[in-house]
């Protein structure tokens, strides 16, 4: 569940009436705007995040969506496949 919601849960029985009712309730706490300096922050760091990711995809540093597919689809068979690399 993300941070800052909150879910309470009531459940009202009725044997009587051979049922139960459940009551969900949620509620979304707001995070503090971030100020103006966190936030050249973050772009800064976003913007470095970007340019590793670019210069990897300019190196061949990749791994086909198809061999991750495959991998993740064998997580938890009897042939599990290893970590798909970029051999680079």
């Amino acid at each position: 569940m993300p941070a800052g919601v909150t879910t309470t849960l009531a459940l009202q029985k009725y044997p009587d009436l051979g049922y139960v009712h459940v009551m969900t309730q949620t509620t979304t706490l707001t995070e503090p705007a971030e100020t103006e300096a966190e936030r050249q922050t973050r772009l800064i760091w976003e913007a470095e995040r970007i340019a590793e990711a670019r210069a990897d995809i300019a190196a061949g540093r990749l791994v086909d969506s198809a061999e991750v597919k495959a991998w993740i689809d064998s997580i938890g068979t009897d042939h599990e496949m290893p970590v798909p690399y970029s051999g680079r």
